[in-house]
């Protein structure tokens, strides 16, 4: 199982980092800004996660092979990029498909880190004792969209976790329903939380399902407010 989880976790930073540099690359990016939307991707919620839950030094700074993997993931992308002159290559990070890679990968590199997050927060836990129900979905949480929503904040704009295809309700109840199971089946809470998580966000993005939004106030209206309140 430990074998299993490592291997998670490499593809959750490989997929993290794919989708960060893509977005990245469209945002107008040059490499370092590459470079930082991808490592707080990759390495932002989990950061988070253990500063929280007050693991010193935070595991990025303890295990740096996903650290040298995340630039090394960089790196290929930005050269794989500037170096397709091939048209049908170009083309296809350049139309339409790009925003379906970004998706999947993001898809993958979420569902992996929510639950490498629990994982990591159930061995927090003192020996012999059985950690928090809140602890854990709280851990999942934060560690699968923490990254995307400092790299949000940083491109100046409202992050996708609160507005775009129904991103974390498939990851609290995926959180949730592995806090349940995961102390007598281990194996099958990590399968379905991982399907469950990749499987909604790729049919919302399909589908383009989204949670309903407030009505927004005509202008006259609003304008009318405006002089009601300053009255």
């Amino acid at each position: 199982m430990d074998i299993f989880l490592i291997i998670i976790q490499y593809v959750g930073a490989i997929s993290f980092t794919i989708s960060a540099t893509i977005y990245a690359i469209h945002k107008r990016a040059d490499i370092v800004g590459a470079l930082v939307f991808s490592l707080l991707t990759c390495f932002g919620g989990g950061l988070m996660r253990d500063l929280i839950l007050g693991k010193f030094p935070p595991n990025i700074l303890v295990d740096k092979g996903y650290l040298y993997l995340a630039l090394a993931s960089v790196l290929v992308c930005l050269v794989i990029y500037h170096l397709a002159f091939i048209k049908k290559i170009r083309g296809f990070i350049g139309k339409h498909e790009h925003s379906f890679i970004i998706e999947f990968t993001d898809a993958i590199g979420l569902a992996s880190f929510v639950v490498s997050g629990m994982e990591t927060a159930i061995s927090y836990a003192p020996e012999g004792t059985k950690q928090s129900f809140l602890i854990i979905v709280f851990a999942g949480c934060i560690t699968g969209v923490g990254g995307g929503i400092l790299r949000d904040i940083c491109s100046a704009q409202i992050p996708s976790v609160f507005r775009k295809h129904i991103y974390l309700i498939p990851v609290i109840v995926a959180s949730i329903f592995f806090a349940l199971v995961y102390d007598k089946l281990e194996a099958v809470a990590i399968i379905v939380a991982i399907v469950f998580i990749i499987a909604i966000r790729i049919l919302a993005y399909k589908f383009k399902w989204n949670l309903p939004i407030p009505k927004q106030i005509p202008e006259k209206e609003e304008e009318k407010e405006k002089e009601l309140i300053k009255k």
